[in-house]
């Protein structure tokens, strides 16, 4: 009977590099969440110079694109991954583009010109967000973790619902108010003049990302070296 040890299985790919990889871009991204909804609530407010809102907002894209690139550079992990990163980056690079003009309207915030790239920049860190989920609905699929998977779309179902939600909550507060028939001046005025409490509203969907972005990041090491 032969005494030599069974030997150990190598790791699987999710259970080695990839996932040790994947969990330090999630790690980034997770870290990127509250990092990029404290920047914007300190733009929005349009109280501090300009240069201080303008230097943190597009400071706080650094652990977003870290770990975006982290993410990137994988590869061809599963079939979709590429086009899932590539999707994502292009977003982020969008938002980081439209991010000044958030900083410009809060403190010009009767510039319509400012407050339309503003809106954009809202309309393009929404599907940037959703994006972000996907990414975890796709690592989910490739871990054939079910949850992972339910728990990315829940993500995005949330922040689309949320962000839609609060845009309608406060254009249905506008039309009883007779604001929007007052025309766009009247409406900009009013919306700059905004509690920030109700600002708050629109920094809701980072929080539901943060969550599905360290779920990723745990489930990763959790596959790192086998589990261990």
């Amino acid at each position: 009977m032969s005494t030599t040890p069974d030997r150990v299985p190598e790791p699987t790919r999710d259970e080695g590099g990839h996932a040790l990889q994947l969990s330090r871009g999630f790690s980034s991204l997770f870290w990127g969440m509250p990092t990029l909804a404290v920047a914007h609530a300190v733009a929005l407010t349009g109280l501090w110079p300009t240069r201080w809102m303008m230097g943190w907002l597009l400071c706080a894209y650094l652990p977003v694109l870290l770990g975006l690139w982290r993410l990137r550079i994988v590869g061809d992990w599963t079939p979709h991954w590429r086009r899932r990163t590539g999707q994502a980056l292009v977003l982020a690079l969008a938002t980081l583009y439209l991010a000044p003009f958030l900083v410009w309207w809060s403190v010009w915030p009767l510039q319509g010109y400012f407050a339309i790239h503003a809106a954009g920049h809202y309309v393009a860190m929404v599907v940037f967000l959703a994006s972000l989920n996907r990414l975890v609905g796709e690592v989910g699929r490739g871990w054939g973790d079910g949850a992972m998977r339910r728990e990315a779309k829940a993500g995005i179902a949330m922040v689309v619902g949320m962000s839609t939600c609060s845009v309608a909550a406060l254009l249905w507060m506008f039309h009883r108010a007779g604001v929007l028939e007052a025309g766009s001046a009247t409406v900009l005025a009013q919306w700059s003049r905004l509690a920030g409490e109700a600002r708050t509203l629109f920094l809701l969907p980072y929080a539901m990302t943060a969550y599905v972005m360290w779920r990723a990041k745990e489930g990763g090491f959790r596959r790192t070296g086998g589990g261990t």
